[in-house]
């Protein structure tokens, strides 16, 4: 051994003695302990920030998708009913259609006289990839044979079956369409609990094709077809493309659905896909000069050693082969230490987290699997391509030097101030502690970020990038923070139900499944469940006596109150006029000019709306006549998506056709007469961009108009109140809460007298505290997403001062030789950090500020709810921590480095 170190010192280093190699390796690795440890920690926190962020992303975006598959009963985006098999063939095989199953609603099974859940048949996609999803602890399987079944954990124990076994006996009466009706003993296949709001979706319980077959079903035959496409794809574009792609059996099928799950949790969380890549290239250059910055600013030092030992006879392999060794032996403790904790917060913390805020009510953290070995994997992938081409760069560099040039590297380029120049200025620091010396030492603070320009750049930027993505992510955080959902609700709606039985079927509860920022009055339910029980023309939703007590609430406050105002009416439609409304086109063709299609909803509208609405219409170039409708002349039929495409070219032909509303009869049993206006065309009220509009209930089973308070005028009957929208002071919300309930029970009460239907509130203060874990989730998250950012680049900052004055060791020494003092140089690295802080501001400023605005435009056309506020408060504590770490950071490290030499 000792002959082989004496053969390095005298300048030879045999290729075939690698204990020589490994000693000169770890001399080396000792004197680069400092930086060593810095890129351990850069390594380690790389790894981390990476698996962090994009954990916590995916775990949030998933955690939105089961909270929102689980409370809709289906991870179903789009419906095509009563598709054929050519249709379900060609769907299949379209390129941005991810999945499609099958699926025939059979009818309703009955225990006794009770109806305990829906009867359904899926084929093997429906179920594994459109149903399965929206489940928990499922046991069993999906029914294969004839006379199995499989059902809901809540109808076995609505049966009194609380210990369900697989194959137990289950007599159930299954009714099929309106009058068929079927005796059946199942045998129990499988069970699974499922999470939809009773009130609003009845339990579904499944058996097999088979028993279809028997019934005389067929999945082969026109049945729904459940459609999944792209997850980038919009519900609206992929809708168009089907409607292009696949031939109608009639001009009344349609595709109806929108948005997949996970398109709408990308959207709740960043607005789109583009956002999201924005998003993940400032993570990934954030996390890039955390770790590049280390090893190319330290590189000064790294060549001048890797010159030495090229004068001592170290070949050019040996360099690469040391210097990658002990690069890689870093790197392998950092990834270990990266890993392990990014396990831990991936596989424990988070879904812990997830499970307890998002999906506390839906099956808690059951199903959703937060870590991902492809995602670790890629992190140390990512972090270790860094770290090679970091140091490939020094070393390559190093080596193709010649041993003078590597050993008198400075990391200036040519043109730069010289040696000299720095010590004369350096001689200056022997004055006296006067204002002209702390100018001086200002001024070689300046020279010195100057001199090393590359250095300058890559560090001011990456400070930059690190404040500006935490900045954004702050703006992001805000704005999509769902409590921006309440502050544009009322305190109190309150409006009429529906009458008892169409409750039980799950209309005019809808509103009970569905987020606090949906429309509440979207329903399923008909005319006939609205107006059972009070089809008179004198009855009002709201009575004038209840809307009186209700305004005493606000104190008669005009601000504080948004009536919904109209009648409910009969309609009568031309041919023409009728035609988009109807399945069969021979139905429209018949002797009678006139046709009665029943009651219908009439709201008035104010001029405001009005004006909104001609205004969207002539944005998007709709066929309607809005002049007759704000006149006074016309009505415009507003629809939720119900027409096809063939159907909205009947609609345009349908403009100008006449259209007659006649009064409901009185309980005198009179009939007032009729009134004749002009059909302005039909309005999808689901187009993007659709003015908000305060609506009753409406939905594809509600004829519903709209009219101008002229043309309301015309109309034979008086005004009504659907319903009332109230605000109070603030801070009297509980006390109003417990006013307006007493109001609606002493109402309640005299209806049920009179056999009417009653009357209903929604209060934002109860929405708010059910929606209460959701809220602090997300901004528990959103936040922890902006500190790790926030985190990675003061890591950043520091390991780049750390780095830097370490390998200035020399400079340092030359500086106090010259007459510099300890007090003088740290006061030097001071107005240096103050520098970078000054400079980073100034790219914050510049092009921060604008990029803040573009986000926040972007982020408000795809998010209705979506709220900018500069983050002013959040910007002055990190700037002033920031001016404090640039200040502080540069003076403790000085005084470590001084220790520990």
């Amino acid at each position: 051994m000792g002959g082989k170190i004496l053969m390095a010192q005298r300048g030879h280093v045999s290729e075939k003695n690698p204990s020589v190699i490994r000693i000169l390796a770890a001399r080396n690795a000792a004197g680069s302990r400092g930086r060593n440890m810095i890129l351990f920690l850069a390594v380690a926190l790389g790894i981390l920030t990476l698996t962090m962020v994009f954990g916590t992303a995916k775990g949030k975006m998933q955690a939105e998708y089961l909270r929102a598959v689980r409370r809709d009963g289906t991870a179903a985006a789009t419906i095509l009913e009563d598709g054929t098999k050519e249709q379900y063939v060609k769907i299949k095989e379209l390129g941005y259609i991810e999945k499609a199953g099958r699926m025939e609603t059979v009818g309703y099974a009955y225990n006794g006289t009770e109806s305990v859940c829906g009867i359904a048949v899926l084929d093997q996609i429906a179920w594994e990839e459109m149903m399965k999803p929206a489940y928990t602890d499922i046991q069993g399987h999906y029914p294969e044979e004839e006379n199995e079944i499989m059902l809901p954990i809540r109808v076995l124990e609505q049966m009194g079956i609380t210990e369900p076994r697989s194959g137990m006996k289950i007599s159930l009466t299954v009714k099929i369409g309106l009058f068929e009706q079927r005796e059946a003993t199942f045998l129990l296949s499988g069970w699974y609990r499922d999470y939809t709001n009773p009130a609003s979706h009845p339990a579904q319980g499944y058996v097999s094709e088979k028993k279809l077959r028997t019934w005389g079903g067929n999945l082969d035959e026109e049945s729904d077809i459940l459609i999944c496409q792209d997850d980038r794809i919009d519900g609206h574009t992929a809708e168009e493309k089907l409607y292009e792609d696949v031939k109608m059996t009639d001009d009344a099928q349609t595709f109806t659905g929108g948005n997949t799950y996970a398109y709408e949790a990308l959207n709740r969380f960043l607005g789109g896909y583009e956002m999201a890549v924005l998003g993940a290239f400032l993570v990934l250059a954030a996390v890039y000069f955390l770790i590049f910055n280390v090893l190319w600013i330290s590189m000064t030092g790294d060549i001048r050693q890797i010159g030495l030992l090229h004068t001592l006879g170290a070949t050019k392999k040996q360099l690469r082969s040391f210097y990658f060794r002990q690069i890689g032996i870093v790197f392998l403790g950092g990834t270990a230490v990266g890993a392990g904790s990014s396990w831990i917060f991936l596989s424990t913390w988070l879904p812990r987290v997830l499970g307890r805020q998002y999906l506390s009510q839906y099956g808690g953290s059951r199903g959703l699997s937060v870590f991902s070995i492809l995602l670790l994997a890629g992190a140390i992938l990512f972090v270790g391509i860094v770290t090679a081409a970091a140091a490939g760069a020094v070393v390559f560099r190093a080596v193709e030097m010649s041993c003078l040039e590597a050993m008198h590297y400075t990391g200036r380029k040519k043109g730069e101030r010289s040696e000299k120049r720095r010590k004369k200025n350096a001689e200056k620091k022997t004055e006296k502690n006067t204002w002209k010396e702390r100018r001086e030492i200002r001024r070689m603070a300046w020279q010195n970020l100057f001199r090393t320009r590359g250095r300058l750049i890559w560090t001011v930027l990456s400070l930059f990038l690190g404040l500006e993505t935490t900045m954004g992510a702050v703006v992001i955080t805000e704005g999509t923070d769902y409590g921006n959902v309440f502050d544009n609700m009322p305190d109190f709606v309150i409006a009429g139900r529906f009458a008892p039985w169409a409750e039980a079927e799950g209309w005019g509860k809808e509103y009970l499944g569905r987020d606090p920022g949906e429309d509440p009055f979207l329903t399923e339910g008909s005319m006939t469940g609205l107006l059972s029980e009070n089809a008179y023309d004198e009855f009002s939703p709201v009575s004038e006596e209840v809307k009186n007590q209700l305004l005493k609430v606000t104190d008669h406050k005009p601000e504080n109150v948004h009536l919904t105002e109209g009648a409910y009416m009969d309609v009568c439609f031309t041919q023409a006029g009728i035609r988009p409304l109807v399945d069969d086109p021979d139905e429209a063709k018949t002797e009678q000019m006139i046709i009665e299609t029943g009651g219908c909803t009439i709201q008035i509208l104010t001029g405001k709306e009005i004006e909104q609405l001609k205004a969207f219409a002539e944005e998007q170039s709709l066929k309607l006549d809005m002049e007759a409708l704000e006149e006074g002349f016309g009505v415009l039929l507003l629809q939720d998506h119900i027409l096809s495409k063939e159907k909205q070219k009947q609609a345009e032909e349908a403009v100008g056709e006449p259209v007659w509303f006649t009064s409901l009869r009185t309980k005198e049993e009179r009939e007032k007469e009729s009134a004749e206006m002009t059909l302005c065309g039909y309005m999808d009220t689901t187009l993007e961009g659709f003015p908000e509009l305060k609506q009753t209930w409406h939905g594809p089973r509600l004829l519903y108009f709209a009219i101008s308070e002229k043309g309301f005028e015309k109309l034979q009957t008086e005004k009504k109140t659907f319903s009332v929208e109230m605000n109070v002071q603030e801070g009297e919300e509980a006390a109003a809460e417990k006013e307006v309930q007493q109001i609606l029970f002493r109402e309640n009460q005299i209806r049920e007298e009179k056999q009417e239907t009653g009357l209903f509130q929604i209060s934002k203060q109860i929405l708010q505290k059910e929606a209460e874990g959701y809220v602090n989730g997300s901004r528990l998250l959103l936040g922890a997403l902006g500190a790790i950012l926030l985190l990675a680049g003061i890591m950043n900052y520091f390991n780049v001062m750390a780095v830097g004055i370490l390998t200035r060791q020399k400079e340092f020494a030359v500086l106090e030789s010259l007459g510099m003092t300890k007090r003088q140089q740290r006061r030097m690295l001071v107005n240096e950090g103050v520098a970078y802080f000054i400079l980073t501001l100034v790219l914050l400023a510049v092009p921060g500020i604008p990029g803040l605005l573009l986000l926040s435009f972007y982020m408000e056309s795809r998010l209705d709810y979506f709220v900018f506020q500069w983050p002013v408060a959040q910007a002055a504590v990190v700037l002033g921590g920031l001016l404090i770490l640039c200040a502080a950071m540069p003076a403790v490290i000085c005084r470590y480095a001084e220790r520990k030499k």
